[in-house]
């Protein structure tokens, strides 16, 4: 087994929060930075479609679930 005895206590921890595809993060918050994305690259459309159609069959998916 290979031992960490440079990094300070909590370093992995610190490391994990910082990577932006895991730990701690929420999808919303990729989408949400992915819509963004594409709304800068002047796919404001294409953005607002895509949103509006995750968004619909969410709602879709919750009322099945609920029903």
């Amino acid at each position: 087994m290979v031992k960490d005895d440079v990094s300070p206590p909590g370093a992995w921890k610190e490391e994990m929060e910082r990577i932006p595809w895991g730990y701690g993060q929420k999808q919303g918050d990729r989408l949400a930075n992915a819509f963004l994305t594409m709304r800068r690259m002047g796919l404001y459309e294409e953005a607002t479609l895509l949103e509006l159609e995750i968004k619909t069959l969410r709602n879709e998916i919750e009322y099945l679930l609920n029903r």
